[in-house]
């Protein structure tokens, strides 16, 4: 794990957004079942790991994809976490 993922594990831990049960699994909602659950709600709460987490998504689209000119999204465009990145860049 590079220390930016290490960074964002530990925010989305300390602010309890990370849910853990491995006697009885989550269902999420493509039906799968994990002892995992992360409720990325929690993040638009905490404007600090907001920030870290669009930061990273930033830093790893521009090493994959460096032409990319603009990330289409389905509801999350109208976020709060997407109007803040549009808010970042204009």
């Amino acid at each position: 794990m590079n220390d930016l993922s290490s960074k964002i594990a530990e925010s989305l831990l300390q602010i309890k957004a990370i849910k853990l049960n491995p006697a009885n699994h989550f269902t999420w909602a493509s039906g799968w079942y994990s002892p995992i659950y992360c409720d990325n709600r929690k993040i638009l709460s905490y404007p600090a790991v907001r920030k870290q987490v669009y930061e990273g998504f930033e830093r790893i689209i521009a090493e994959k994809y460096p032409d990319a000119d603009i990330i289409a999204g389905g509801w999350a465009s109208r976020s709060s976490m997407s109007a803040a990145r549009r808010k970042r860049t204009g």
